[in-house]
């Protein structure tokens, strides 16, 4: 997925097709993914006079750690984009978020990973079961909670007392 800007530039008004399988190694220095699956980049290269838009679509599998249970699970990913590639850019150009200067070559693996790791979840489980409770908690309902908040903590009641006396006072 590397051109050079001599190769691209003999395709201008024309368009030129990406069709790529790639396999990364580490995709990321996150703990809960395990790895990816080979990616399948498709798209379309169009060269204009000092632009390069690229059409891609990216697909892939990530493997991760479910986020309740750590077990591996492949989490699907489905990515569209359009990228900008702009040579030899001005000064005073402020590329936009989705435009990459390019002098020699246009390499598209860099791109392919980074939207690929923006697009992993930070959360994902396989599971639809709402929990309940756990390791020293638990979830309760508003009464509960209600009920709670009336009880006062016998090493507090003196406290308590001591609070109702002075407001009593300034009444």
């Amino acid at each position: 997925m590397r051109w050079s800007l001599t190769q691209l530039n003999k395709f201008k008004q024309k368009s030129i097709a990406v069709n790529e399988k790639v396999q990364f190694g580490e995709i990321t220095d996150r703990k809960d993914v395990t790895g990816t699956e080979e990616t399948s980049v498709e798209g379309e290269i169009h060269i204009r006079n000092r632009e390069i838009l690229v059409d891609l679509t990216i697909d892939t599998v990530v493997n991760m750690l479910d986020s309740r249970t750590s077990e591996d699970i492949e989490v699907p990913l489905h990515i569209e984009s359009q990228e900008v590639f702009v040579e030899e850019p001005g000064e005073t150009d402020e590329l936009a978020e989705n435009v990459h200067p390019v002098t020699h070559t246009l390499d598209l693996e860099p791109i392919v990973r980074e939207l690929i790791v923006v697009n992993i979840p930070y959360v994902i489980t396989k599971s639809d079961e709402t929990l309940t409770g756990g390791n020293n908690w638990s979830v309760m309902k508003e009464e509960e909670l209600a009920e709670d908040a009336e009880k006062v903590d016998p090493r507090m009641a003196k406290l308590k007392s001591l609070l109702d006396d002075s407001e009593n006072k300034e009444e």
